[in-house]
């Protein structure tokens, strides 16, 4: 519900003039954050292509066996793939506000649950101990 109300006044923003109060007054223009957040995705996502080429190319160099398919090979495989239809929807049908933002929060979470949610997709998703 809060996060509803938080975009609902970010894109008031949008209509209203430059004296807007609140902490929302010192934000730069809508245009430049989203400018910025899909330059720091597309860092990401190039960080993220240098990382799984590295793992598939290298993994039997350094673990003495080929890359496992597992969970969290197909968890960063996945985000991989969405932050690339993404990028590329921004480019070629001009996603912006909330269908970019519901692609970005869906590759997060998908990587999330790659690393730092191991636990919980072991023991809850795959019910493993």
């Amino acid at each position: 519900m809060l996060h509803a109300v938080l975009i609902a006044k970010v894109e008031s923003r949008l209509h209203l003039a430059p004296g807007l109060g609140g902490p929302l007054a010192q934000l730069p223009p809508l245009l430049s954050l989203e400018r910025l957040v899909f330059v720091l995705i597309a860092a990401a996502f190039a960080v993220l292509t240098v990382t799984l080429a590295f793992g598939i190319v290298y993994s039997e160099a350094f673990f003495g066996r080929a890359m496992r398919f597992e969970h969290k090979t197909v968890f960063v495989i996945l985000s991989w793939l969405i932050f690339g239809l993404l990028l590329a929807g921004r480019w070629r049908y001009g996603w912006r506000g909330r269908t970019a933002l519901r692609w970005t929060l869906t590759g997060f979470v998908v990587l999330m649950l790659a690393y730092p949610g191991s636990r919980f997709v072991l023991e809850v998703l795959l019910h493993r101990a």
